[in-house]
């Protein structure tokens, strides 16, 4: 395209979406569908990196699921790629976010149709049933990001730049969280984005010390991020490549503001967060607690308390070098490997996209919180037939009899099986 033709065409989209309030049927979908946040039970937002705007679509209002059910879908991956008529390898996975009455999985893709790329997002629920969304079919308003990414630069010859454009989403009491890559001497951006939509726009500039680089870093943007309450603090809990644990008080982002975030953890080098969810556990002896799962592309995830992260984010932070090691706030590693993307589902579940290591393909299924594991991705002593429980064993016995119903196999629990026998 032209260049005086390719400004005209900005200019036409920037008045088109100026009103940004304002509903409108579109005839286009999302050139490039990324990153996915529910808000109220019907709103719906989508990302698109390339177009450096957020969609915000209004679905329609249904009835809430009132069971907890776990997913337990393998072969998903095949399943997405029949149903966009492409081969499994030509989809990638962007997100998932979890519908937050019904319980649906949403979930983002792109794919490459001959040489032309495309995006869909997929709908499922846990009987099976995948749909593609027709995003033509709901009302949805426009936000328009201001000096975002463009094209001109590229990572590894051919990543570009926009691919970062918008990294992460977080929806808290009507402001919309969006970590990004911008142009200008400070790359990492944070904003603030009033819902509905308005023309205001309150970016800033983030800066953080990276322990493992030993320096202060401007560029690089945050990957993923949650907004929680720390005593009584709003705060923006922000994870990075290589992974700083970083905190940000939302009440010290202002429109132009350059901010200092506050590194609170070093979670280990040579990996990059794909999510950080927050969400309330019950252990065994019934006591709730609040959580923070990091969860990462090359390494364990890391469960980490609330309450630890409070009281780190009261000390002064990290500021020397640790090159190897792990350090600030402590945290339990949990074995969630091969996990692409994962929503907060439900008060009992995390349903997740994972990679089936014995099959290669993607499967959409839910973990138990407090265990962060499903139980028939092994065998070991307890699936024998023969195994006897200690008396002081009845807590394992009932949680695995739990974990049994959770992947879909009820009838191999200890009560049933003796009742198939007789």
């Amino acid at each position: 395209m032209h260049k005086y033709q390719h400004h005209l065409k900005s200019i036409v989209i920037t008045l088109s979406l100026s009103a940004a309030a304002m509903q409108v049927n579109a005839a286009a979908n999302p050139v490039s569908a990324t990153i996915l946040e529910f808000a109220e039970a019907n709103t719906l937002f989508v990302a698109d990196s390339e177009l450096g705007q957020i969609f915000a679509y209004s679905l329609p209002s249904l009835p809430s699921t009132k069971t907890s059910e776990s997913y337990n879908l393998e072969g998903v991956g095949t399943k997405i790629a029949a149903l966009l008529n492409v081969a499994p390898a030509a989809v990638n996975y962007h997100d998932i976010a979890v519908h937050p009455t019904t319980k649906e999985a949403f979930i983002s893709v792109s794919y490459f149709s001959g040489k032309q790329k495309a995006s869909a997002i997929i709908k499922a629920n846990q009987n099976g049933d995948f749909t593609r969304v027709n995003l033509n079919k709901y009302k949805h308003t426009v936000k328009t990001l201001a000096k975002t990414a463009d094209d001109s630069v590229k990572f590894w010859r051919d990543i570009p730049a926009t691919t970062l454009t918008i990294t992460d989403l977080d929806y808290v009491d009507g402001t919309l969280y969006v970590s990004s890559l911008s142009t200008g001497e400070f790359a990492s951006t944070l904003r603030k984005i009033k819902y509905p939509f308005d023309e205001a726009d309150t970016s800033s500039n983030i800066e953080i010390y990276h322990t493992v680089h030993n320096q202060t870093e401007t560029r690089a943007p945050i990957r993923a991020m949650e907004v929680i309450n720390l005593d009584g603090v709003e705060t923006v809990v922000a994870a990075y490549t290589c992974t700083p644990l970083v905190t940000i008080p939302t009440s010290s982002l202002s429109n132009g503001a350059h901010v200092k975030g506050k590194t609170i953890a070093e979670l280990g080098y040579g990996n990059t967060p794909l999510d950080v969810i927050h969400f309330t556990a019950t252990d065994h002896t019934q006591k709730q607690e609040d959580f923070v799962l990091v969860i990462n592309k090359e390494r364990s995830a890391d469960l980490i308390r609330v309450a630890d992260l409070t009281k780190a984010n009261k000390s002064e932070g990290l500021s020397t070098p640790e090159m190897w090691a792990k350090a600030g706030v402590p945290t339990r590693p949990v074995p969630l490997s091969g996990v692409l993307q994962a929503a907060d589902q439900d008060a009992q579940f995390i349903a997740t996209l994972k990679r089936n290591m014995t099959t290669g393909d993607i499967d959409l299924v839910s973990f138990r919180k407090g265990a962060y594991f499903r139980l028939n991705d092994f065998i070991s002593e307890y699936n024998f037939n023969d195994y006897q429980y200690y008396p002081e064993q009845e807590m394992f016995r009932h949680f695995q009899n739990l974990l049994k119903t959770d992947a879909g196999y009820p009838e191999l629990t200890r009560e049933l099986a003796k009742e198939a026998k007789k």
